[in-house]
């Protein structure tokens, strides 16, 4: 069924999730696997933009990007250990936040499902944070898995 599976991955233990499912469903499906990391760098030219100056910006990107690619490698491991020949990008810009990164991504792999993991943060913290996934859901064409995370004891986030 599916073709082109593409999985967007962070640091975070329900990326690993999503990463298991995307693996899982690509071997089920002989599908061709992407894994992407999206480097939001615009968090650092809005401090910038609203005259906060960073004094270590350049370090700050360069940490970003070294974190990014090493996410990326584990994740690329992962799937090859699985069995799998995936292909994966490093997504950066400093204008396009991670889901815009993400959904461009989409469309220049042909992918016909995206498999991203929800952190399921509520209240303020998604206000402030955001929520990559459900910005997805308004911005790709395709069908979307959204991989959970565990709650912990006591249901609380």
């Amino acid at each position: 069924m599916y073709k082109n599976i593409l999985v967007a991955i962070d640091e975070s233990a329900t990326s690993r999730r999503a990463l298991d499912e995307a693996i899982a469903l690509a071997k089920l499906h002989a599908a061709r696997l992407e894994i992407v990391h999206a480097v939001d760098e615009s968090v650092i030219d809005a401090f910038a933009n609203h005259g906060v100056a960073l004094a270590n910006a350049e370090h700050l990107d360069n940490a970003l990007l070294s974190a990014g690619q090493s996410v990326l490698a584990e994740a690329v491991e992962t799937a090859t250990a699985a069995g799998l020949a995936p292909a994966s990008h490093l997504l950066t810009s400093h204008d396009l936040h991670a889901a815009d990164q993400i959904a461009q991504a989409v469309t220049a792999a042909n992918a016909d499902l995206l498999i991203v993991g929800s952190h399921g943060r509520r209240g303020f913290r998604r206000l402030l944070l955001g929520s990559v996934a459900e910005n997805l859901l308004r911005k790709v064409d395709i069908s979307v898995l959204i991989v959970r995370g565990q709650r912990p004891e006591g249901g609380g986030d």
